[in-house]
């Protein structure tokens, strides 16, 4: 079975990066990364993020169609991001709409859909090596759906991949 790892920021002891698996894989034709990113969040909403968190991070470690995944999370600014990779959609797809991730989503979407949280949600299709943490942001942040306090702002709009 796989295991997360945690890797504390040097630069700041209210953060950390929890992986699965290896960042240096290169992915396969059809493969598609996943982003959710929250920003704002207040206290209440990092503790009960942080809670749902623990029980879908379970979850991934037995799913052979995840590729690798990245949780970060950071107490100055109130953000958390997930970064998931996976085989296909379709797998991407089926982890998101069942079990406890689904029960997470329906259930707790006022963690990330209320107040003065700034939420960006990003899914594309992506080959080859991953791009670093710091391009992965900026990409979803440029390209992801955006709400401001549960309030759309703008539309994902992800270019298209040419071969």
């Amino acid at each position: 079975m796989r295991k997360w790892m945690k890797h504390q920021d040097p630069n700041n002891k209210y953060g950390a990066t929890f992986t699965l698996g290896d960042r240096n894989i290169e992915l396969p034709p059809g493969s598609v990364i996943s982003v959710t990113r929250g920003e704002m969040f207040n206290i209440p909403r990092l503790i009960v993020n942080g809670i749902l968190n623990q029980f879908i991070m379970k979850a991934l470690t037995n799913n052979q169609d995840l590729l690798y995944a990245e949780l970060t999370g950071q107490l100055q600014g109130g953000i958390g991001q997930t970064m998931t990779v996976w085989r296909n959609g379709q797998c991407m797809n089926q982890f998101r709409t069942s079990g406890f991730h689904n029960f997470a989503r329906t259930c707790f979407s006022w963690v990330f859909y209320s107040g003065k949280v700034q939420s960006y949600f990003l899914t594309w299709e992506h080959q080859g090596r991953l791009p670093s943490p710091e391009e992965i942001t900026t990409f979803t942040k440029t390209y992801g759906r955006h709400f401001d306090g549960g309030k759309l702002v703008k539309k994902a709009n992800p270019p298209r991949i040419t071969e």
